[in-house]
This record gives C-alpha cells, structure tokens and sequence, in this order.
C-alpha cells in the first residue's frame, strides 16, 4: 500500500518528525535525518500494520502488502493523525510572528507535535514520562510494547490497547514493566477507557475550550496538570506552560545563566503570547535540546 497524504502550506514533516522525543519511544523509529519516521498501527479487529511516512510530494505513507478499504482508512487516519496534518496552527503562526524571540517558529514551519497514531498513546506515555529520567520512559514504553502490543505480519509491535492492558494486574505493572507508583494508574485508566468511561480520542474533534476539556483530562488517573497541558498542546488547544524540571533548567540556562527562577518568572516572560505562550516555550528550548540535522528546512 501506497497512499499520498495532502499537507497544509505551513507544514514541515522534519521539523514535526524532531518536534519532541517520541520519535524515540516505541514503537516509533526515525531516520537520523528525520526524513522519515515510522509506527505500528493497532487495528481495530485485533493485529496492526507497520506505516513508514517519507517525505514526498506532500507525505508519502506506506504499508507492507494489500490492504481491503476499512484497513486503507485506518492507517491513513493514523498517518494524518501522528503527523498533526489537521491540527490548525496558522494562529499559533501568526502569534510568534509579532515576537522576535519566536518569529523563527513561523519562518521554519515548525509548530506540530509529533503523535502517536492514538491519543490513548499519547496519554499512557505522558503519564510514563512524569518524575523520572527520559531513560526510565524508554525503558518502561519498550516493555509495554513488546510484552502487550498486538502483532504485525512482520512481527513488530504496536503500542497496546486499553482492553490489552485491562487485563494486566497491577503487580505485572511494577514488576515486569518496573512502573512504580504508576502501576495503579496504569490499571484504572486501561481499565476506564475500555469500559467507556473515558474517551481519548474524541478529544482530537472536541470543540469545546480548552479550559474545559483540561478538566476531563485532569480527572484520568495519574494525569495531572503536566499531563493535562501536555496533552492540549497536542490537541492544538494549548493552555498552561506543562512547566517541568527539564524545561525549567533549560530556560534558567539560556536566558539567567543558570541560577534557579521562579515559575512566576517564566510565565511573565511568555504572556504576551497568551494561550500560545506554552507551545512557544517548549519549541524555544526544544531548539537546544534537539539535534536537529542542519540541513533541516
């Protein structure tokens, strides 16, 4: 299978590719380049299918062997959806066009996030992410993956399922995948979610304002402000800094030479661009972090 996906005028696949880390979790790979990146894809009547997107004339997305519709339709969900080729940022473009720190973000196409093919994905690994080392996130999402994902033909793994993981007892959790306080967590959101109590990827065509579906996210078990702010940005309805000890050292580095500032600080610093001021901040920083080919476009 072979599928062209159409992009928006203000999309830069390499820069959404290195956006953040999740190029690096499981089961995502990417070129060193960033001119490509792929992931397996759950499907919904069990099993998944690797998808590998190239840059092409728009994005190109393929997928080893035939596929009947139904399955065509998912993976191309899937690919527009890890991309964010639907998430609007031409506001966010023309909020960092009026601030010369920011104005770089706008002229380089930079703005989306890189995604899992599901937001459910998206939460399990943000909650993995909290107070622990970016090593111990790759170490725990490794396991999920390969211990509970479903099986592709090539034998790769997707990331697993809500009901896959439903069925894991909390002891598993803290002793094969090593998730600690995480491990109750883990339990009752696998478990919310099957049973309809919760439902994440509805949040991708949620039209209400970010304030409230913040409220939503916040009631999930283990996922608290970071995980709530993190996951708006995501969506393209940002709200709140998701303020960390990463992103706090690294703004203490680049701009008061590395002496400890408050929060108050950052967010006064970050105002004027309003409900973007987060998203902004992350790239800002993200943009030391990153080892981004100089050759990017």
């Amino acid at each position: 299978m072979r599928v062209r996906l159409d992009v928006p005028r203000d999309f830069s696949f390499r820069r959404t590719v290195n956006s953040h880390g999740w190029s690096a979790l499981a089961p995502f790979a990417a070129a060193p380049d960033a001119s490509w990146v792929e992931t397996v894809v759950a499907l919904p009547g069990g099993g998944a299918k690797r998808i590998v997107l190239r840059e092409g004339d728009g994005v190109v997305l393929e997928s080893q062997g035939a596929v009947d519709a139904a399955t065509r339709r998912v993976l191309v969900a899937a690919g527009r959806r890890v991309l964010a080729l639907d998430v609007d940022i031409a506001p966010f473009h023309d909020a960092v066009r009026r601030d010369p720190r920011y104005r770089w973000i706008a002229e380089t196409r930079s703005g989306r996030l890189l995604r899992g093919p599901s937001a459910w994905e998206d939460v399990v690994k943000l909650v993995l992410t909290t107070n622990c080392s970016w090593a111990f996130t790759k170490k725990m999402t490794s396991v999920l993956v390969e211990r509970y994902g479903e099986k592709a033909e090539d034998d790769s793994r997707s990331f697993p399922t809500p009901a896959r993981l439903a069925s894991v007892r909390e002891a598993e959790f803290r002793d094969v995948v090593r998730a600690g306080y995480r491990s109750p967590y883990l339990v009752s959101l696998s478990r919310k979610v099957t049973a309809g109590e919760a439902d994440p990827e509805s949040w991708d065509n949620d039209e209400r304002d970010a304030t409230v579906l913040r409220k939503d996210i916040v009631k999930l078990p283990g996922a608290g402000p970071y995980v709530a702010e993190n996951l708006l940005k995501f969506l393209g309805k940002p709200d709140g800094l998701a303020l960390d000890s990463a992103i706090r050292a690294g703004y203490s580095e680049r701009y008061h030479g590395g002496r400890k500032i408050k929060d108050t600080t950052i967010a006064r610093r970050v105002a004027p661009l309003g409900r973007w001021a987060g998203l902004a901040l992350w790239f800002d920083l993200w943009r030391d972090w990153a080892e981004e080919p100089s050759a990017l476009p």
